[in-house]
């Protein structure tokens, strides 16, 4: 088959870009408003859908947490932010950077591949993530709807936002 790594990359690719995409398609039908759909509900879907047809665990972490069902990270995923965001620090690009983690997962010869991709706020994830003045009220009072403990404001574009974060098993598969 494929080289597992560049599948975990090109897969965390795919679904950065179908969310942007979705992401920006919202905002101009309906501005931030309409937007929140897309990370409340079509994001995990996308996450969902990615993950059964490849047969990997995908999702989104974040720095602050703005779901705390999905989005707060385990142990090796707050490893690759801390990285990220010292990468960032020493003037790194976003698109340079990955983490990778091969760690031996339970009994047997099976291998668990990490991959993690960051996440950094760009202009337009202001409207519902940024601070103040760049809610609008309408957007806040949605936000707070949903999200009663809401932690994802305050951020600056170009700051680490999270990651999206793929991990798979290698090893003796069954294709």
């Amino acid at each position: 088959g494929a080289n597992p790594m560049q599948e975990s990359r090109d897969v965390a690719a795919a679904m950065l870009k179908e969310l942007g995409q979705k992401l920006q398609a919202a905002m101009a039908e309906g501005g931030a408003l309409n937007a929140i759909g897309v990370c409340h509900t079509q994001a995990p879907a996308i996450a969902a859908r990615i993950s059964f047809e490849e047969n990997i665990t995908i999702t989104r972490i974040g720095t602050r947490v703005r779901n705390p069902v999905l989005g707060v990270p385990n142990d090796w995923q707050a490893l690759a932010l801390k990285e990220f965001e010292d990468g960032l620090a020493k003037g790194q690009k976003p698109a340079d950077m990955e983490f990778v983690q091969a760690v031996k997962a339970g009994a047997g010869s099976r291998m668990e591949l990490r991959y993690a991709k960051p996440i950094v706020t760009q202009p337009m994830c202001l409207s519902c993530h940024g601070s103040g003045d760049d809610i609008l009220p309408q957007v806040k009072a949605k936000l707070d709807e949903l999200y009663p403990n809401d932690k994802a404001t305050g951020y600056k574009v170009g700051e680490l936002r999270g990651a999206v974060v793929v991990s798979r098993f290698i090893g003796y598969s069954n294709n």
